[in-house]
């Protein structure tokens, strides 16, 4: 990249102005790369998928500043002549690519497939040639000439479009292969094991699930269905890392073949070889087949006691958040990105009162203006949230002084621990109106439930995670996901409050306060830390000034 700013620096046909804004562009991208020019190679494909995970709140830039930078570094790119890029106008289309788009019909279409027509046009392709092949090409151009922020979905959208339009005979285009962003299987498909394998797997988690609690050898205690789906996962992680270790599928006929010492070590290998040391995942899984092996397999104690000597191996989960978490705590020790995201459920608000011609947008926007600030106040799990009902779970009052509750019986809560909040007046007025107005003239009722679609049924819980993530980068550049409201709660509250983890226990109604204190004794400890930097400057500030020395040092000798 230094070469670039080097090549611009002489490029004469440009104005000063426009060299130094160009030089800068340079410079501040690398700076979000963090590093310098000219240890930066010049790969437009590599930039572009660094600068696209990067977090506009943390690097303090608005996504209008921040697509200005890209203009002027593609520009600058181009000044130089490093690389051949395609000029900044747009390419006009060829008489045979203008008739295809008269034929095409809907905005989808022609949006979709623009780019497509362009680098067609400009190399003389024309819509009956564009194949496979052209698509790779195309798709190359993109990387290796732009930075363009998710090449990988431009590449799927295309095809998909193409291939909608090829099925229009009229047009007589050639289908194309629609690309996927989805990596290999890493398992080996569940319909490939023994039927026997499945049916004691079925078996196994009918009785996890207590499904005849009068049984005589019924499990003291059920399973959520949460916990269920997730040991349906371990064992098949656990039983395709098996099959990678060199035993054949046939050959696995039951968990109790899965559960043998030998296999185990198997298992256990495999896993460490491929997932690393320290992970939650592995650690987990080894638990819960040694759980399986007692509890449902029965093995004999010699092999028991050799299953648990071989979990001890296994490296245990690190305590704490994770790297990614406290990753997403640093955005906060900015104050202004948590000043954005209170604001942010009113921005919302604002927008979906002052639209005029309502629809499914506006009524995903003011859920997702509801769902964050619940959770900015209420740090729910997801699945608690994604099914909140008024009458059930939320208990609204208008008038002046009274009090509104967001309250969970113990039943709905994942750890069993009943939940209640106050819910702040702010809030409520916003709940009101959403249950009153808003959502009657959208859905032609009064909803039951918060979050709903346009047909009055209830949104899936991955639905309400992807408003709250989309809404809140899209519109304050904080990344952010519905679980981690939770740790930003307990942040908040910690840096007000160092050592207040009961109250934070109680906020994130967590049962057991060591699993609070594991969490976020990380971030109890950085405010004490702060706390004794003010200490240390307060005792110096009382201390008297030093007196300069009256008698000079004595000549050094040599």
């Amino acid at each position: 990249m230094a070469t670039v700013a080097a090549a611009v620096e002489h490029a004469r046909v440009l104005s000063p102005a426009r060299r130094r804004d160009l030089r800068s562009a340079v410079k501040r991208v690398a700076d979000l790369l963090d590093n310098e020019p000219s240890a930066i190679v010049l790969d437009l494909g590599t930039i572009g998928e660094r600068l696209a995970g990067i977090n506009l709140s943390t690097a303090r830039l608005t996504a209008k500043r921040f697509a200005n930078i890209r203009s002027d570094f593609l520009a600058a790119v181009r000044a130089s002549g490093k690389l051949r890029l395609a000029s900044a106008g747009k390419q006009a289309l060829s008489p045979a690519w203008v008739a295809l788009f008269v034929s095409l019909a809907g905005r989808r279409a022609h949006i979709g497939l623009s780019r497509l027509a362009r680098y067609a046009s400009a190399r003389g392709i024309s819509p009956g040639d564009v194949d496979d092949e052209v698509i790779a090409g195309f798709i190359l151009a993109v990387r290796e000439g732009s930075l363009h922020r998710k090449p990988k979905a431009l590449h799927r959208q295309v095809t998909l479009i193409w291939n909608e339009a090829a099925r229009d005979p009229k047009l007589r285009l050639r289908p194309v292969t629609v690309a996927t962003s989805r990596k290999p299987p890493m398992r080996i498909a569940w319909a490939s094991l023994p039927a026997s394998f499945r049916r004691d797997v079925d078996n196994h988690l009918s009785w996890c699930g207590g499904a005849d609690p009068f049984a005589a050898n019924a499990r003291s205690r059920s399973m959520e269905p949460t916990t269920l789906r997730l040991r349906r996962d371990q064992i098949h992680a656990a039983v395709s890392a098996l099959v990678a270790s060199g035993v054949k599928p046939a050959n696995i006929s039951s968990l109790a073949e899965v559960l043998t010492p030998e296999n185990f070590k198997r298992i256990l290998r495999q896993r460490l070889e491929a997932g690393g040391s320290e992970n939650a995942f592995n650690h987990d899984m080894g638990a819960t087949l040694v759980q399986i092996a007692q509890e449902w397999v029965k093995v004999d104690a010699t092999a028991l006691t050799e299953l648990k000597r071989l979990f001890g191996k296994v490296p245990p989960r690190a305590i704490g958040l994770t790297k990614k978490n406290k990753q997403f705590l640093r955005q906060f020790d900015d104050p202004r990105a948590l000043r954005r995201l209170v604001a942010l459920p009113d921005r919302l608000w604002s927008e979906v009162r002052r639209d005029s011609n309502p629809n499914f947008r506006t009524l995903a926007k003011a859920q997702a203006a509801l769902a964050i600030a619940t959770l900015i106040y209420m740090p729910l799990r997801l699945q608690n949230l994604a099914r909140l009902a008024f009458g059930t779970h939320l208990f609204v009052r208008g008038g002046s002084g009274a009090i509104s509750t967001l309250e969970l019986s113990r039943n709905e809560v994942k750890n069993k621990t009943e939940l209640a909040y106050d819910i702040p007046p702010h809030v409520v007025k916003m709940l009101i109106e959403y249950r009153e107005r808003i959502a009657p003239r959208l859905i032609g009722h009064r909803p039951t439930q918060l979050f709903v679609r346009l047909d009055g049924a209830l949104k899936s819980p991955q639905t309400v995670a992807w408003l709250i993530r989309s809404h809140v980068q899209k519109r304050t550049g904080i990344v952010l996901t519905s679980h981690q409201f939770r740790h930003l709660g307990a942040k908040v509250l910690l840096d007000a409050e160092p050592g207040a983890f009961e109250t934070a226990r109680q906020l994130l109604g967590q049962k057991n306060l060591k699993t609070t204190v594991n969490f976020y004794a990380g971030i109890d400890s950085r405010r004490a830390a702060r706390h004794q930097q003010h200490l240390i400057e307060k005792a110096i500030a009382a201390l008297p000034p030093l007196r300069p020395q009256t008698k000079s040092l004595p000549p050094a000798s040599y």
